[in-house]
């Protein structure tokens, strides 16, 4: 197991951080949110870890949660220096929280899947079964209700919700039949096994939305900022930035502009009447 793994699994992931005692130790804290389990989030990050901090020339250390509601929490008591998060998380996190833009990936798309074999093949078969989400305070969950409604349906009235803990366990939900259908990224969905892929079928896909965002905690330096997005920005150009971006299909890291934070307003609204 390696360095960075040690410290995500035993250190880090369950318990909150004490943001004055890591600045103290002079590090950077790179909140990354639930998406992955664990053992999947540091063999992901690590190498975009590794990459910046060398660019910044200050050590980034990994952290995480143990859910979604515990990572907003923690991003609001400012435990992160940076963070990876959903979109509408990191809306909340500039609007609320005092953290800046840095960069966000490609655009990520929601798909539903449902085996082959069952009797869910649209969303509309789905009114008395169950459905797996990575959380209720995802972007996800809400893509998917939304899409029910036009059904007449919604999820905890006419769809029981299935809590899997994250995103990277909804396929094995729908495979071991803990759920009739689940709501994934494309991403997860495009790197399932062989034998997912020939068990489930894609029932429902939505639109392109903003991908995921990169802030910084307003109290970093001037400097460390514009060195934090020059790093992203250049991470695509290197051969661990080749690897990753290969991997997750995120494309790359660009430039995120007002004008995106506008179409994430519609989603980051389910914070306001929690």
């Amino acid at each position: 197991m390696t360095k960075s793994c040690l410290k995500l699994l035993f250190a880090c992931w369950l318990l909150p951080c004490w943001t004055g005692m890591v600045h103290a130790a002079n590090e950077l804290v790179f909140g990354i949110y639930p998406l992955l389990s664990p053992s999947q989030t540091v063999e992901r990050f690590a190498p975009l870890e590794e990459h910046l901090s060398k660019a910044i020339g200050v050590p980034v250390t990994l952290r995480s949660a143990p859910d979604f509601a515990k990572f907003i929490d923690r991003t609001r008591a400012g435990e992160y220096d940076i963070i990876f998060t959903a979109p509408h998380m990191g809306r909340l996190a500039e609007k609320r929280d005092g953290y800046r833009r840095i960069v966000m990936t490609g655009d990520v798309t929601v798909v539903t899947l449902a085996r082959k074999d069952g009797p869910v093949q649209a969303l509309a078969d789905l009114k008395g079964r169950t459905l797996a989400v990575g959380s209720r305070l995802s972007m996800s969950y809400q893509i998917v209700n939304h899409a029910l409604r036009k059904h007449g349906l919604a999820i905890e009235r006419d769809v029981r919700f299935i809590d899997p803990a994250s995103f990277s366990n909804v396929i094995e939900a729908i495979m071991r039949g803990e759920a009739d259908a689940g709501a994934t990224i494309s991403q997860l969905w495009d790197a399932a096994t062989p034998e997912q892929r020939e068990a489930l079928r894609e029932i429902y896909r939505e639109e392109p939305t903003p991908g995921f965002l990169i802030l910084a905690h307003s109290r970093l330096p001037s400097g460390i900022l514009k060195k934090l997005k020059l790093a992203f920005l250049d991470f695509k150009n290197t051969e661990a930035g080749k690897a990753y971006f290969k991997k997750t299909q995120q494309v790359d890291f660009r430039p995120l502009d007002a004008e995106t934070m506008k179409r994430i307003d519609p989603y980051s609204a389910v914070f306001d009447n929690p």
